[in-house]
C-alpha cells in the first residue's frame, strides 16, 4: 500500500520562500482559470459568495471573514498559521483580479472543460507548494493540516473540509457548478498525490499511514 506522503530532506529557507511566492501566483492563476471556465469554482469560493449574499457584503469581505474562521478552527485542531498565510490572504486577491483580466473567457464547452482541468491542476500545485514550505498555508489548508495532526489522512481531511464548505455555501445561496462537485471530490486525492511527489509529510501524516498499513 502506498503512503500518502513521505518525508524528504529539510528545505532551505530560500527554497521555502520561493515556493511560497510561486504558490501565491499559482493560486491566483488557478482560481481565475476555474472562474473563467464557467463550470464551477472551489467549495471555499462557494462559501464566500454564500456568506456575501446572506450578509449583503462584498465577496472580498466575506473571504476575510471565512478565512479568519478557518484559521481559528485550524489552530484549534492543531494547524499552524504562519506569515505566508497572512501575506497570501492580502496579495492573492489583487493577483486574482489581474489574472481575470488576462485569462480569456471561453465560450465553447470543448475549450471550457480543458480550461477547468488546467485550473484545477494549477490550484493543486499551488496548494502542495505552500504546504511544503511550513510557513503557513491557506485557510482550508490550515484546517486540513489540523485534522491531519489529529489522525486524519490528507485526502479524507480535504473531502470533509470541501464538502462542508460546499454544503454550507450552497445553503447560503453561493454560486456553485458541476465543476464544484468535481473539485470537492478530486482535490483531496490530488493534493495527497502532489505531496507524495514533493516527498513532504505534514505532521502526523506518516503515523496515520503507518497505522493504516499495519491494520
Amino acid at each position: 500500500m502506498h503512503n500518502d506522503v513521505q518525508r524528504s530532506a529539510p528545505l532551505s529557507m530560500s527554497t521555502r520562500v520561493t515556493r511560497a511566492a510561486v504558490s501565491f501566483v499559482l493560486v491566483a492563476i488557478g482560481v481565475a482559470t476555474l472562474i473563467q471556465s464557467g463550470l464551477g469554482v472551489a467549495p471555499f469560493d462557494v462559501l464566500n459568495t454564500g456568506v456575501a449574499n446572506t450578509l449583503g457584503i462584498p465577496v472580498g469581505v466575506a473571504f476575510l471573514i471565512d478565512a479568519a474562521a478557518c484559521y481559528a478552527l485550524g489552530v484549534v485542531l492543531g494547524g499552524k498559521v504562519g506569515w505566508a498565510s497572512l501575506i497570501g490572504t492580502v496579495v492573492i486577491s489583487p493577483l486574482l483580479q489581474l489574472c481575470l483580466i488576462v485569462i480569456p473567457d471561453p465560450d465553447q464547452l470543448a475549450v471550457r472543460v480543458p480550461t477547468f482541468v488546467v485550473g484545477l491542476l494549477v490550484l493543486t500545485i499551488a496548494i502542495c507548494l505552500v504546504i511544503s514550505t511550513e510557513m503557513g498555508a491557506g485557510p482550508t489548508e490550515v484546517v486540513m493540516l489540523g485534522m491531519v495532526s489529529r489522525g486524519w489522512s490528507v485526502h479524507r481531511s480535504r473531502w470533509i473540509i470541501d464538502g462542508l464548505a460546499f454544503v454550507l455555501g450552497v445553503a447560503l445561496g453561493g454560486a456553485a457548478g458541476v465543476g464544484t462537485v468535481v473539485i470537492a471530490l478530486a482535490l483531496g486525492p490530488m493534493v495527497a498525490f502532489g505531496l507524495r511527489r514533493l516527498r513532504y509529510s505534514p505532521p502526523g501524516a506518516l503515523q496515520v499511514e503507518a497505522a493504516i498499513a499495519g491494520a
